[in-house]
């Protein structure tokens, strides 16, 4: 029986954690990336040892091969396969171009050191032209920045070209020979992803003695961020290709699995007050429960929803717990069909013709879309290019960074102009760049500690020592999406085994960087502040701007929906719109979140839970307008109750107003509370509320609730 219990026990902890793994790696894509980055600075470190020591050159060649093969690895995002395999190869001309050029300023003095602030600006004015553009950028700085450490000479260019050359052939070959991508096995995995992430939803929103409201937030926000990366692989592939279904048509099937479990959450937390769920609920959370799994039989789904299709009809909807039911049949039904889609994913191209659309459209406020990179905008400054605004701000801070660095390390000054142009990197304002430098320091920091106690405990051990540089990258670029810190920790680590490798290691040298890291992030904070400012306030005043601009079109959109049933206006474009502006108005209040007054951070924090609620109550609005484009044209609501259920928009449309104001620091009359009301009114003018009218009242009234709860 102890055998019995302990075997339970243990597979109960597999279990968990691999839900774990799923839930926050959706689709093991950043795993994947990770490990095709290690994979490739392995190779080309093997490769380019082979050649430097063949060739009977200094390791350090082999050293500059391998950082440009990870660069080649870990900066390519095209969207397409054809695309990234084409960038990585053109890697090795803006590599070689900034290898020779440094070569050749170097023989000129100081010239190299303006030249390095030349390729700086270079880099990040490129970023204008997508990702493209910036990988590129990106591999001409880092590969200056190595010529320069090196101390590179003109006669020593042509064997450095060869381990560039080397550097980019391994990774182009892991990308289309290794990790080349597998679309059918990507949208299995991601599939299994969103069934983890509606597992750990329902388990969070149980009855139990560790309910937590903001554990369920969090729960929900990584199965929106589930849906998005599903949404991203329609973006990148055409499902009719892989599947028996077009793009749209599984855009459509992830959406209602995900709303459906969104509001199976919100109905069943109420009832968690006591210890377990009445038993023809807790009934129908098991057929839930079943059809979550990742491998179940047809007759188990089957069985589940014949289950939940009987008791639904049994169920009282004035009830919280009939509600409950009605949803949990909801729920069965929408992963029942994901199901059916995903598990029988094809290797090989479907005859069904191509259909697909590309779903996710960001408009207005919303985050940046392919060609968009780092978070800059064209809207963002008329009266300037983004890109070049930014390219002033990094030519400033690295040049101010020289010569500070200078001061602190004449032979170590280039890394304070590093960090000086990374912290610029992916950030659009102050308080992003104030962020990610605090971030760079304390990875530094912890990282020069872990670095020499880890050097110390390798020794003078080659081969030990390439294979944690190695282990160094993995870590970096998996637990890059968590926290910036734990990469530039990890990268630290490696530059201590490197030095030790190249027979340079010294604490001192560790401690330099981290004054030089320190010296960097300041003049970089600096710049950002002097420098054609972009304030996080107004940032973030425009970004909620636009995901109310996208809320107030999704709802009348909605609402004409369910007006007028059999419509064909894509309401999960909309939607998936909508979550990607969420999406922009967190990332840009990040900083005010983490503020200096609390004043200033509960009000932020407050006004991203509000959004965030109301986000899944339009979520269930859009879900009530997608039922009625599939109901019949005829099945029209009677004028009456069309035009009161305008007027219930239109009070929405007047609160979403209000929110408008209090984010611009304007002065508004606020509402009463009782101003929810006439959206309820709507079923009272309804002589026959059909099922879309229903949800779509409730949702209107979730959503004017969340928002009445802001403004007053």
């Amino acid at each position: 029986m102890r055998h019995t219990l302990y075997v339970v026990s243990f597979t109960q902890t597999v279990t968990r954690a691999a839900r774990f793994l799923a839930v926050s790696d959706p689709g093991q894509l950043r795993l994947m990336s990770a490990a095709g980055t290690a994979l490739t600075v392995l190779l080309a470190m093997v490769a380019s040892v082979a050649f430097t020591t063949s060739t009977g050159n200094p390791v350090t060649v082999a050293m500059l091969g391998t950082i440009v093969s990870m660069q080649s690895a870990a900066v390519v995002k095209d969207r397409t396969p054809r695309a990234r395999i084409a960038t990585t190869a053109l890697m090795a001309l803006p590599a070689a171009g900034a290898v020779l050029l440094a070569a050749a300023l170097s023989e000129v003095g100081k010239v190299a050191d303006v030249g390095f602030i030349v390729v700086l600006f270079t880099a990040v004015w490129v970023r204008r032209f997508g990702p493209r553009g910036t990988a590129l950028g990106m591999v001409a700085f880092i590969s200056y920045f190595f010529a320069l450490f090196l101390k590179a000479e003109l006669s020593q260019v042509p064997v450095l070209l060869v381990a560039i050359v080397i550097g980019v052939a391994v990774a182009v070959f892991v990308r289309s020979a290794i990790f080349r991508d597998r679309p059918h096995s990507e949208v299995r995995r991601l599939a299994q992803a969103l069934r983890a992430a509606s597992v750990s939803v329902l388990e969070a929103a149980a009855p139990g003695r560790s309910r937590d409201p903001n554990v369920l937030r969090r729960k929900l926000t990584g199965l929106s961020d589930t849906g998005m990366m599903i949404e991203d692989w329609l973006d990148r592939n055409d499902a009719a290709l892989h599947l028996s279904v077009t793009s749209h048509d599984l855009s459509v099937r992830v959406f209602e699995a995900q709303i459906a479990t969104e509001q199976l959450a919100g109905a069943v937390w109420p009832l968690g007050q006591e210890k377990s769920w009445p038993m023809t609920l807790d009934d129908a959370m098991a057929a839930v429960g079943s059809c979550l799994k990742d491998k179940p039989s047809d007759e188990t789904l089957r069985a589940a929803r014949r289950f939940v299709v009987d008791s639904a009809a049994d169920a009282d909807p004035t009830q919280q717990v009939g509600v409950a039911i009605i949803l949990a049949a909801r729920a069965v039904e929408a992963h029942t069909a994901v199901h059916r889609i995903t598990d029988n994913v094809s290797d090989h191209p479907a005859t069904l013709p191509s259909t697909s659309t590309k779903v996710v459209t960001p408009t207005t406020g919303s985050m940046p879309a392919a060609d968009s990179v780092d978070g800059l905008e064209p809207t963002d400054a008329p009266s300037m290019n983004p890109y070049t605004r930014a390219a002033i701000q990094v030519a400033v801070a690295t040049s101010a960074a020289m010569l500070l660095g200078d001061l602190i390390s004449p032979n170590r000054w280039y890394w304070a102009v590093m960090t000086a142009f990374l912290v610029f990197t992916g950030v659009t304002t102050r308080g992003e760049l104030l962020t990610k430098a605090g971030n760079r320091i304390l990875g530094t920091v912890l990282g020069v500690v872990a670095g020499v106690l880890l050097a110390a405990a390798v020794g003078d051990q080659p081969i030990v020592q390439m294979a944690l540089i190695v282990v160094c990258v993995f870590f970096a670029f998996w637990l890059l999406a968590i926290n910036y810190a734990l990469l530039v920790f990890f990268i630290t680590v490696l530059l201590a085994l490197l030095y030790g490798l190249l027979g340079q290691f010294s604490i001192d040298v560790l401690e330099v960087r981290i004054y030089e890291t320190a010296a960097g992030a300041a003049m970089g904070i600096l710049a950002s502040f002097v420098v054609l400012p972009v304030r996080t306030r107004s940032t973030v005043q425009e970004k909620v701007e636009g995901y109310l601009t996208l809320m107030s079109e999704l709802i009348d959109a909605s609402v004409e929906s369910v007006i007028a049933p059999g419509s064909d206006v894509d309401l999960v474009t909309i939607s998936r719109s909508l979550d990607t502006s969420l999406q922009g108005v967190i990332t840009a209040a990040k900083p005010l979140s983490l503020g200096l007054t609390t004043r200033g951070r509960r009000s932020t924090r407050r006004l991203l839970l509000v959004l965030q609620v109301s986000g899944r109550a339009a979520h269930a609005l859009a879900r009530a307008g997608v039922a009625a484009t599939r109901a019949e044209p005829d099945t029209a609501l009677s004028e009456e109750t069309a035009e009161a259920l305008r007027g219930a928009a239109t009070l929405v449309h007047t609160h979403l107003g209000l929110v408008r104001q209090m984010v611009a620091g304007a002065a508004f009359e606020r509402p009463e509370r009782s101003a929810d009301s006439p959206v309820l009114d709507v079923l009272m003018t309804a002589t026959d509320a059909p099922a879309a009218l229903r949800s779509a009242v409730r949702a209107l009234s979730k959503l004017n609730r969340s928002i009445l709860e802001l403004v007053t």
